[in-house]
Parts: structure tokens; sequence; C-alpha cells
């Protein structure tokens, strides 16, 4: 009986506006720093890692009115994934399953 309400509550949550909200500022926090990139990099000589522009979106988000943690979250998400290619990481992960 309790894995019934367990799985009751989880779709209550899916179908919970503030649920995608939240998980749709993560995703901009995750998305944005390309976008700083795109913007950034090409009127500049400057050749800055990606996991900066990941740094300058947590940092950004903190003067955020609202969803500031999830914002922050994505960015940080994104420094830590760029920061995982750089390192091929993500490459060694990849090859364990082969």
């Amino acid at each position: 009986m309790a894995a019934t309400e367990d799985a009751m509550d989880a779709l209550d949550e899916l179908a919970d506006p503030e649920f995608w909200s939240q998980a749709g500022a993560v995703f901009a926090g995750f998305v944005g720093p390309t976008v700083a990139r795109n913007l950034i990099e090409p009127n500049t000589s400057y050749d800055i890692p990606d996991e900066a522009y990941g740094a300058l979106v947590v940092a950004g988000a903190q003067y955020s009115p609202a969803y500031s943690r999830e914002l922050m979250l994505g960015g940080g998400l994104y420094s830590v994934d760029k920061f995982a290619e750089r390192m091929d990481l993500k490459q060694h992960i990849t090859e364990v399953g082969n």
C-alpha cells in the first residue's frame, strides 16, 4: 500500500506546475553559459575556458529575484560537465561500458 502512495505522490509532483518551472530554471542555468559564450567570444580576442561561463551564471544567479538556486544549479552543472569533458572523464566513462 505504501508503494502505491509513493507512486501517487511522485505523479502528483510531475503534475505540479511549480516543479516544471523549477526544472525550466535549471535548464536555463545550464544553457545560459553557452548563450553567454556565444555573445562574448565573437566580440573579443579572449579564449575564456567554458567552465568560467558556468561560474559567471552561478555568480549572476545570486541576484535573480526568483529561482536563483535553480539557476545556480544549472550553471554549476554546466561547469562540472565542461570540466569533465576537458579532463576526458566523460570519454573514460563512456568506454567503461564497452
